[in-house]
């Protein structure tokens, strides 16, 4: 009896599919494990309170600033509401453009004493000179416009100043009649220079025409001829 012999079993052939697959799964899981552990005290976790902090911070400057503006003389924050209009006219270097905003700025000294006059009159000899500084400071802009070249510019800014004054006079009458006796004679005070400084016909500036410009005057010590 003949024995029958068992074919030979083929060679196991890897499909092309499966390699790629298990390649692609062993080079991820490599990745995976070779990948460098990040360390438990890292830069970015030691900066996070700093950075936390940071944020805290500005949004109490921002939340500061906010209430700062509607602050009035004699508040804690006011004297930030005043650094920032400070900062703005240092940075502001047209001169028509600075006489403009010292302007706003006066006008806003103005309504802070006419709110003091209402809310608490003790405290309306700061605000009345925190109102009279800032005329100073726009009367001082007027004067520097009133020796321009430009025609223009003198003109405009004396408009200006007179459109100030008189707004100005009817609200610091209104203001007066509101505060007690005795601070109603530094109102007048600062009525009257108002006036004298924004006129323009300056006491002050001695030697100038109207116009701002220098009035011809004789040599010291010559007589002049017949």
């Amino acid at each position: 009896m003949t024995e029958k012999r068992s074919p030979l079993l083929e060679r196991p052939v890897m499909r092309e599919r499966f390699r790629t697959e298990l390649r692609s799964r062993l080079m991820s899981e490599a990745a995976v494990v070779l990948a460098p552990r990040r360390s438990r005290f890292s830069f970015p976790m030691i900066l996070r309170p700093a950075l936390a902090a940071a944020a805290v911070l500005v949004l109490v400057v921002a939340g500061a600033t906010n209430t700062a503006a509607s602050s009035l003389p004699g508040d804690p924050l006011y004297a930030v509401k005043r650094a920032g209009e400070d900062a703005q006219v240092a940075v502001t270097f047209d001169e028509v453009a600075r006489m403009q905003l010292l302007s706003q700025l006066a006008d806003r000294r103005l309504a802070e004493l006419a709110e003091i006059a209402k809310q608490r009159p003790a405290s309306a000899p700061t605000a009345t000179q925190e109102y009279a500084d800032a005329v100073e400071r726009f009367a001082d802009a007027l004067d520097r416009l009133r020796d321009a070249d430009s025609e223009d510019q003198r003109t405009a800014a004396q408009d200006l100043a007179d459109a100030a004054q008189a707004k100005h006079r009817a609200v610091l009458d209104a203001v007066k009649e509101r505060l007690p006796a005795k601070d109603q004679p530094e109102i007048q005070r600062v009525i009257d220079n108002e006036r004298e400084r924004t006129s323009p016909t300056n006491p002050e500036r001695s030697g100038q025409d109207g116009s701002g410009r220098n009035r011809p005057t004789s040599s010291p010590g010559k007589t002049p001829r017949r």
